[in-house]
């Protein structure tokens, strides 16, 4: 009887515990500290600069800023994906520019290494993306009189948080949302993350057969830290038990999907946006790309396989109220 009983605690314990973990989010936090003025903005940039250029960073993985020397009407940060850079957003940030903008790429923690093999990546946290977001808000209030934010994948994650909590915000645009993922119901995914989040970390190829030989952006790494996606899935996990309790603090939100992503569930970012539509007063949209055109999770990167950014792009502008080329001049 005794070892019967010690049997079923041995197989309770990891049970209760996952339970445990499940029940806990992490507490995230941001604390706004606005540009005042065009110059401040600039200098606050300056000093992002500075910080990089102590790291082992490539040419391409530093944070970028496209101005023109003084405060504009608009002024855009763009959040570049989990495993890319700044240099992702980099030829949309100049057709934003040619239009009369200006904009901040922010980089986020632990990206844009030279050492696409680095093993810190994984350490990246859904906190990371909101301190990216952050910084790019901060410069960005002294950057224009009207900010936008356009997100993609565990950045638009970091997006949707941003809206529940800081104002400032006319609009933003969320593409490919990484709330969950793709084909696998959505509290599985937590309880995963909930446990992965506290194990030691481990790396996935985004190719296993590829490898480090992936197709794509050479600048982007071909695998991905699994304390690194569990957090951001800790993060969607704070969103989404917020939907309905805290208001929208952002002017419109756009969000952007395709049929064919095979990372994020959208089904899961179609139930946010309607639930967020429907209890905020704030427009909240959704569209997605149909299957036949091909367009990939990561719709930004002309760079990706298959990329067809001439159409993300177009839709991209029109969301954002920027009705010139969707392409630099």
């Amino acid at each position: 009887m005794r070892k019967k009983r010690t049997l079923l605690f041995a197989l309770a314990l990891p049970l209760v515990i996952g339970a445990v973990l499940l029940l806990r989010i992490p507490d995230f936090h941001s604390t706004p500290h606005p540009a005042e003025s065009f110059e401040q903005a600039k200098a606050l940039f300056e000093n992002l600069r500075r910080t990089e250029s102590t790291l082992p960073l490539s040419p391409e993985g530093a944070s970028r800023m496209l101005d023109h020397g003084k405060r504009t009407p608009r002024a855009f940060v763009l959040l570049h994906g989990l495993t890319n850079c700044p240099e992702q957003f980099l030829p949309l940030a100049r057709i934003l520019h040619a239009q009369g903008a200006n904009v901040i790429i922010p980089r986020a923690r632990y990206a844009g290494f030279a050492d696409v093999l680095n093993s810190v990546q994984g350490n990246q946290s859904g906190q990371d993306l909101l301190d990216q977001a952050a910084v790019g808000l901060d410069i960005a209030a002294g950057l224009g009189d009207r900010v936008s934010l356009v997100g993609l994948s565990g950045s638009a994650v970091a997006g949707t948080w941003m809206a529940q909590h800081r104002d400032g915000v006319s609009e933003m645009v969320l593409i490919a949302p990484f709330f969950s993922l793709d084909g696998v119901p959505a509290p599985f995914i937590d309880a995963g993350a909930a446990v992965l989040s506290v194990i030691p970390n481990f790396y996935q190829w985004w190719d296993s057969e590829k490898k480090e030989n992936l197709a794509g952006p050479k600048y982007a790494y071909p695998r991905f830290g699994t304390r690194c996606m569990a957090s951001t899935i800790q993060l969607s996990r704070s969103v989404r038990e917020n939907l309905t309790d805290l208001p929208l603090q952002a002017g419109k939100i756009h969000f952007l999907i395709t049929a064919t992503d095979a990372a994020a569930n959208n089904p899961l970012t179609k139930k946010i946006a309607a639930t967020l539509a429907k209890t905020n007063s704030v427009p909240v949209t959704i569209e997605e790309f149909p299957a036949e055109l091909k367009i990939p999770h990561d719709m930004v990167d002309p760079f990706q396989p298959n990329a067809n950014t001439e159409i993300a792009y177009k839709k991209i502008l029109e969301l954002l109220d920027m009705n010139g080329p969707a392409h630099a001049e």
